[in-house]
């Protein structure tokens, strides 16, 4: 949650002058409902098999760049499908620059609703402490805050063309 993504990956599809799809925008669409009204009127577990169909069905078109949400890769199953068929990228933020860009976001974050002001650092520590082992198994691990986007997003589109990855 707020890593960039979305931004990073709407930039790479136009490096790469691919597709984008951003997942939770493809749950919604499927679902009839956002993200926050899935997670509070039908609960996570829904969400999650929602989550992993649609990862299913953009797994199997080429030329695609997607957007997963945050918990997209930690289940065997959906992080086996994603290096199984792409490159799979970690943007590795560190927990006080997720907080300020959290705190400047206007989109809701079902994991983080009930978290207030004082508990929003500690709430995305423990999410990210129990999430790093899934995403350190991606094939690029970049940082954000070092990088600049455009030079970020040639280096995943460099990784991608050199793996001969037309996915």
């Amino acid at each position: 949650m707020g890593s960039g993504k979305s931004s990073a990956g709407k930039g790479i599809a136009a490096c790469l002058r691919w597709s984008f799809t951003d997942l939770d925008k493809l749950v919604e669409e499927k679902v009839g409902m956002t993200v926050a009204g899935i997670f509070a009127s039908k609960g996570e577990e829904f969400f999650r098999k929602a989550e992993a169909e649609a990862l299913q069905d953009v797994s199997g078109q080429t030329r695609r760049v997607v957007a997963c949400g945050g918990g997209t890769p930690c289940s065997d199953k959906n992080i086996s499908l994603m290096k199984a068929t792409g490159v799979t990228v970690y943007l590795r933020v560190t927990v006080d620059e997720l907080v300020s860009r959290l705190n400047r976001s206007v989109t809701e974050r079902p994991l983080l609703k009930d978290a207030g002001p004082d508990e929003l650092h500690s709430s995305v520590k423990k999410l990210l402490d129990k999430r790093s082992s899934w995403y350190e198994q991606a094939d690029l691990i970049l940082d954000p805050e070092t990088m600049g986007e455009e030079e970020m997003t040639t280096m995943i589109a460099d990784t991608v063309r050199s793996k001969g990855v037309c996915l």
